[in-house]
């Protein structure tokens, strides 16, 4: 089943609603608005309250007239996505929302919540305590001023390029889109007189001058080890610019696939790397990564059977590597910066990036990527080899005995594990098992501790 899929079947719930018909902007705006204060979530419009897909026609247009709706009724600006998305032969709208980082949102004046499977008006103590969250809350990193930064050291054509895209594509509406300091202010890049850490990320011509770490490393080496690299680049400037150098040094430096044709005997020679999948790659790494420390940074590391991209963020409070492979509420740590790439089409989904790129691998028959999290940041790693070399050919007797007796929702405890198929076998080595079948996909780890089991998940086994 497809994300979308899932969600819907899963019913209403803390970040899932469900809209049959739009009969006003109110019976949207205000769910978007209580996820927004409520750390996010998805709508889904043309679906009624049982989960039946009711479709919404004209979804195209609907869609575009929606989201520019939302925009002007939503106070404070704020990041989400509206598009569109088939279903049982029928079109819904799809309401993606990020967890806001400058709560309150209110639409038309009225602050809204989520809380438990309905959007309510908040109370005065819940305006108080958003309130009192927000006070305590350190500025972000994006939204400091550089004392240093002046308009004349912005790239003034990639500012352009931003609200021209942003009006062919009916992402923003810009005030005065003629001045740039109003368009920076809309941007909220420009606050108390001076520009903003985001302004320099986003726009300036030379921000490592002012902060070494927004550079972007990019190495390639011959072999899958680590030795004398075949080529090298520093990458900085403007974050687009940065996303398009770093896609092209990896696209120089990655090997072509031959394919046949269906349809004839010749052969195509195609990508490695499915491109979806590598520029997403890129723009998670860049607007997910900690810009605040000099020591941080972002790294593309190529080998001759994968890419790694690595960057110095960090999963939100209780997370794991594994949950980033299912459905899950958007957290973007620098919004602002968010913005922008979303505005230039950089970022077309909110909250769905790392399931599309699990898709852009299945479709190109490629191996899936995965995740890696440990104290120093995130790897995301994107292979270039054929699904049947992927991990699931190479299981061990026990491994490929346990996937075969668990039917998809079933669980296992390790203990069970061991005394089951793995007899004999140290705990360590037990444990690996059970990581390298949660690294497949195949199964999903909950709970910690001596709660720890192991769901087997809907994805199929192929042995």
């Amino acid at each position: 089943m497809t994300p979308p899929d899932c969600q819907i079947k899963a019913g209403e719930s803390e970040t899932v609603e469900f809209v049959q018909r739009l009969e006003n902007l109110e019976s949207v705006s205000k769910h978007v608005v209580a996820f927004l204060n409520s750390g996010g979530g998805t709508i889904f419009v043309g679906v009624d309250d049982d989960g039946k897909i009711i479709g919404v026609p004209d979804a195209e247009d609907v869609a575009k007239r929606l989201y520019s709706d939302l925009q002007k009724a939503i106070s404070p600006k704020a990041l989400f996505s509206v598009t569109t998305e088939p279903q049982e032969d029928k079109q819904l709208v799809v309401i993606e929302v990020p967890g806001g980082k400058d709560t309150p949102f209110v639409s038309d004046g009225t602050l809204y919540l989520r809380k438990g499977k309905h959007s309510v008006k908040a109370t005065g103590d819940d305006l108080q305590q958003l309130l009192q969250e927000r006070s305590v809350e350190v500025e972000r990193w994006e939204r400091r001023g550089s004392p240093a930064l002046t308009l004349k050291e912005l790239d003034q054509e990639e500012i352009h390029r931003t609200v021209q895209e942003a009006a062919e594509r009916n992402r923003f509406q810009f005030r005065k889109a003629e001045e740039a300091e109003a368009v920076l202010t809309d941007l909220g890049m420009w606050s108390r007189g001076m520009l903003t850490q985001a302004a320099d990320v986003c726009f300036g011509q030379k921000p490592a001058l002012r902060n070494p770490q927004v550079r972007v490393r990019a190495y390639a080496f011959e072999s899958d080890k680590a030795g004398d690299f075949l080529d090298q680049d520093d990458i900085s400037g403007p974050i687009a610019t940065v996303i398009e150098r770093a896609n092209v040094f990896i696209r120089r430096n990655s090997p072509l696939a031959a394919k046949f044709l269906p349809e004839s005997l010749k052969r195509k020679n195609v990508p490695a790397y499915p491109e979806y999948a590598i520029r997403e790659g890129l723009v998670n790494a860049l607007a997910h990564r900690d810009y605040a420390a000099f020591s941080s940074g972002a790294t593309v590391t190529l080998y001759s059977d994968r890419v790694e991209i690595w960057n110095s963020g960090r999963l939100p409070k209780g997370w794991k590597a594994d949950k980033l492979r299912h459905n899950h509420p958007s957290l973007p740590p620098n919004p602002d910066i968010a913005h922008v790439l979303f505005i230039r089409s950089f970022m077309e989904r909110i909250g769905r990036g790392t399931q599309k790129i699990l898709e852009a691998c299945d479709a190109a028959g490629l191996r899936r990527a995965t995740w890696a999290v440990d104290d120093d940041g995130i790897t995301l790693t994107i292979y270039n080899q054929p699904a049947d070399e992927s991990p699931q050919h190479r299981l061990l007797e026990r491994q490929r005995l346990l996937i075969e007796s668990l039917k998809p929702g079933d669980t296992i405890a390790p203990a069970e594990y061991v005394k089951r198929f793995a007899e004999g076998v140290g705990e360590r080595q037990a444990r690996r098992d059970l990581s390298d079948l949660e690294a497949t996909d195949l199964l999903r780890r909950e709970g910690k501790g001596k709660a720890t089991v192991y769901v087997r998940t809907q994805r199929a086994w192929k042995p």
